[in-house]
Order: C-alpha cells, then sequence, then structure tokens
C-alpha cells in the first residue's frame, strides 16, 4: 500500500467499518440471547418472531462486511505505524489481531442467531434452556475476540508514544481501553464501547497521516513570483 491515495482509503474503510459494526451487533441483538435470566417466554418469543429473524440474516452479513472493511483499515494503520516506528516488527501483529477479533466475533453472533435461524424450519422445536446455553457460549466467545482489540490498541500506544505524536493524557486513555479488552466479557459492554471510540480515533489519525506533506521550496530557488 503506497500513496496518500490508497491510506485515505483504508482510513475511510475504518470509518465505515465502525458503523456497520454497531449496526450488525443491534440487528443480531434483537434476537440472540444476552441476558441468561430471560424468562423461556420471552426467548422463544423471541426466536419465532419473523421481524427479529429478518434482521438477523441481514446484520450476519453486515458484520462480515465491517469485519472485512476493519482488515483493510489495519493494514493502512499499519503502514503509519510501521514509518512511525521505522520498521519495528511489532507492528506485524496489528492485522492478524484484528483478524483475531473478527474471526471471534462472527463466530460467536453466528452461534447466538443460529437458534433463530433454526427457527425458521418446521422440524425445529427450540428449547428455552438450549437457546440460553448456546447464546450465552456465543457472547462469551465474541467478547472474548476482544483480547485482538486490545493487543491492537497497545501496539499501536507504545509506537505512537515511542514516536511522540500521542498527548500523555491520550496514551493513558488508551491503556485504559487496554485493560478493558482483556477484562473482555466481565466489562459488562463497557469494552466494546471504549474500544469504538478509540477506533474512531485512530480513523482520523490514520485519514491525517494521509495527507500530503507540503511542498518545500529548495533552499536559493526562486520565488514563483520573481521567476
Amino acid at each position: 500500500m503506497d500513496g496518500s491515495g490508497a491510506l485515505r482509503r483504508a482510513g475511510w474503510a475504518g470509518a465505515a467499518s465502525v458503523v456497520l459494526l454497531a449496526g450488525a451487533v443491534a440487528l443480531c441483538s434483537l434476537v440472540g440471547v444476552d441476558d441468561a435470566g430471560m424468562s423461556d417466554a420471552a426467548i422463544l418469543e423471541r426466536l419465532n418472531d419473523g421481524g427479529r429473524q429478518a434482521a438477523a440474516g441481514v446484520g450476519v452479513p453486515v458484520l462480515a462486511a465491517g469485519v472485512g472493511l476493519l482488515l483493510w483499515f489495519a493494514s493502512g494503520l499499519r503502514l503509519v505505524l510501521d514509518r512511525l516506528s521505522g520498521g519495528d516488527p511489532l507492528v506485524h501483529v496489528v492485522v492478524p489481531a484484528v483478524a483475531m477479533f473478527g474471526g471471534l466475533m462472527i463466530t460467536g453472533v453466528s452461534l447466538d442467531v443460529g437458534s433463530a435461524f433454526a427457527a425458521w424450519s418446521d422440524e425445529f422445536t427450540a428449547d428455552a434452556d438450549t437457546v440460553r446455553a448456546v447464546g450465552m457460549g456465543g457472547q462469551v466467545l465474541a467478547l472474548t475476540g476482544l483480547i485482538g482489540c486490545g493487543v491492537l490498541v497497545a501496539v499501536t500506544t507504545r509506537i505512537a508514544r515511542q514516536a511522540g505524536v500521542l498527548p500523555t493524557w491520550a496514551v493513558w486513555v488508551s491503556y485504559v481501553v487496554v485493560a478493558l479488552c482483556l477484562a473482555g466479557f466481565w466489562s459488562g459492554g463497557m469494552a466494546s464501547v471504549a474500544f469504538g471510540l478509540w477506533l474512531i480515533g485512530a480513523v482520523v489519525g490514520v485519514l491525517r497521516a494521509a495527507r500530503p506533506a507540503p511542498t518545500v521550496p529548495a533552499q536559493g530557488s526562486p520565488a514563483p513570483e520573481a521567476a
């Protein structure tokens, strides 16, 4: 990936990924079981609601598209970090970290909504306890994927701090985001929100890095007016 144009496209891909990921999670949560204490009647009602099933059917491919765009963004971010660090090998974990997050996210959400898809078939009789266990298992998997986000934030923050392009307060805030991502399931959803906000900041940083450097006339060359 060379040139400011390609880097700019990667930045906008990151911005689009934030929107798609948030939308996909919202759609899939309409049918998923995110609370083990939910009553059996409420679970079965969610599973057999045609509108919720259709929303989940849209949400899963949207989620996959969001993950794909996030990987595109990660490749651009890796290039920026490589320039800042002068070739630090640590930057090579950026894309695999995002891939880890995306893979576990898609797997977890698919488990969570799988029972609703099966409910479309007359051959499937939903059992609330089974749906509850599978749904919570999917949620744990998806939130565990936030560890990959923690690695991404930690590497980016370390390199940006060493390059002197981050203020002290931003460094400490980023490390708080890392701690929340590592906590995963135990963060009560705060890790997902914190990473989303951090990702918006990272997108802004990549877009700023994509700006072409101003052209400085060589010393001793005549000004345009003199020419």
